[in-house]
């Protein structure tokens, strides 16, 4: 138990614990969380993780275990429901797996139809990993193979999904955030536009402002200025959003001389987005263009070029930049490849739903309403969500791909800053999950003596920043990653 105790003094000697004490003050409610354990001192360890300092108001749930012995090794509020967040794509990423296989190609394809008025036609195959450079390379291959006395009509074909642009139970007024995007069969660059702005040669000159990619489909309102020397940045980016348009405002103050500040923002419409962008691509390849329509792809239509990435790449992706666009275009597909056209979110969810059943696990007490994790209608409980990470293990033919797609402590994906230093870095691989007033971590862990466990962590309803509670997070992560079973 020496190493045990060890580890979580060092944690606290760090400076984790009086962090956490501090960031709820003084009059904060103290109420200690203790879960179930039939390893006394280990229970101790844990709930000592857990400082009072953070619970009440907030809750918590924490399940640990075993995959080598198949028992569990601690329990709080395991059957409690929370809100997953990101974790949700735990589920979705098993089921893609699962209905899809690993193999399985987004494919977005590239069609020409030569009758008057001769058309081009783009297929959307729901591919979250589209971009702007691989419209790029399919029109150079369009430049070469298509009659170069015609002009050419840009159609899109999205009815592999539905028409439903986000998932039910968002929010509203997340708009203009990247992780906000529309959900579109044909999507380009995560459905975003970058916007970098940097400051003029002088105070009151205007900021200079550049948008990638840069395309007509997107307007911009630069009412930014320059600042004076050693003032603080007030940029702020956004657009127009409430009437549904893609013009860029940007607002605020920059100083001379400050560092460029880039960031993204979801757009409207991703589909006339993508065919846009694709038009300007075909142009500057000396391809005529005229107007941009959506359609179905006609009988009799060749195709000429197309671009794919993989479902296994895809989920890489997804888990370790915890990407909403690929989850939910990914449960939409499985919708459209085992319930048929158009893919619905509700159909997705449906077969998720069915597939955690196959696998033995409980899902009476579960609501799955979206791939992402963003919907506030999300439900699930620790102990579902452990027993998938035990059935995902199971599964030979998918867990290799699956435990790939985890992001790794220290290492990568957004826990790449997290755990350095401990005996969790490079050895935890698990999927957060974050919303205002929600977080969360699950996965695998190897302990110091080489015992594999599974372990799922929810915490929620907390009113201040999410950050004393990754702490709690992975104090639990570190201390299991340094224990040996003879020492509990």
């Amino acid at each position: 138990m020496k190493t045990l105790m060890a580890a979580l003094c060092a944690l606290v000697a760090a400076g984790c614990a009086p962090s956490l004490q501090t960031e709820h003050g003084a009059g904060a409610l103290s109420a200690r969380m203790t879960g179930t354990s039939t390893y006394p001192r280990l229970k101790r360890a844990i709930d000592e993780c857990l400082p009072d300092s953070l619970f009440p108001p907030s809750n918590a749930a924490v399940r640990i275990v075993s995959l080598s012995r198949g028992e569990t090794l601690y329990d709080l509020n395991g059957a409690l429901a929370f809100n997953p967040a990101s974790n949700e794509k735990l589920f979705t990423s098993a089921c893609a797996l699962d209905a899809l296989g690993g193999a399985y190609a987004f494919r977005t394809r590239i069609f020409a139809d030569t009758a008057a008025p001769p058309r081009i036609i783009v297929r959307g195959s729901g591919d979250p990993m589209l971009d702007t450079k691989n419209l790029d390379t399919l029109a150079a291959v369009l430049r070469a193979t298509l009659p170069a006395e015609s002009t050419w009509t840009i159609a899109g074909d999205i009815a592999l999904f539905d028409d439903l642009p986000r998932g039910p139970g968002w929010a509203w007024d997340d708009e203009p955030d990247p992780t906000a995007m529309s959900i579109s069969a044909l999507s380009l660059n995560s459905n975003t536009v970058g916007v970098t702005v940097r400051p003029g040669r002088r105070a009151g000159d205007s900021a200079l402002v550049a948008i990638d990619p840069p395309t007509a489909f997107t307007g911009l309102e630069n009412e930014a200025t320059t600042d004076t020397a050693g003032a603080r940045s007030t940029i702020d980016v956004t657009r127009n959003w409430r009437e549904h348009l893609n013009t860029v405002i940007v607002r605020g103050k920059i100083p001379p001389g400050d560092t460029a500040e880039a960031t993204a923002i979801c757009i409207a419409d991703p589909h006339w987005y993508t065919l846009t962008v694709f038009r300007e691509r075909l142009e500057a390849w000396g391809i005529r263009c005229g107007g941009l329509v959506l359609d179905t792809v006609p009988r009799g239509a060749a195709e000429y070029a197309s671009c794919e990435h993989r479902l296994d790449s895809v989920l890489v992706f997804m888990n370790h930049e915890s990407d909403n666009l690929a989850a939910e275009n990914i449960l939409k597909t499985i919708a459209a490849v085992k319930t048929g056209l158009p893919g619905t979110t509700a159909a997705g969810a449906e077969y998720v739903d069915l597939f955690l059943a196959g696998l033995g696990i409980d899902t009476t007490n579960i609501v799955i309403a979206d791939g992402s994790g963003v919907s506030r209608y999300n439900l699930t409980s620790a102990s579902t969500i452990t027993a998938l990470l035990e059935a995902m293990k199971r599964r030979t033919d998918l867990f290799p791909a699956w435990y790939a797609s985890l992001p790794v402590a220290g290492r990568s994906g957004t826990i790449a800053r997290r755990m350095r230093g401990t005996p969790a870095e490079g050895n935890i691989r698990a999927k957060t999950g974050t919303l205002s007033g929600v977080s969360a971590l699950s996965g695998y862990v190897t302990t110091a003596d080489g015992e594999e466990l599974a372990f799922s962590i929810l915490m929620q309803n907390y009113p201040s920043r999410a950050g004393a509670y990754r702490r709690a997070q992975d104090r639990i992560g570190a201390l299991l990653a340094g224990m040996k079973r003879s020492e509990f």
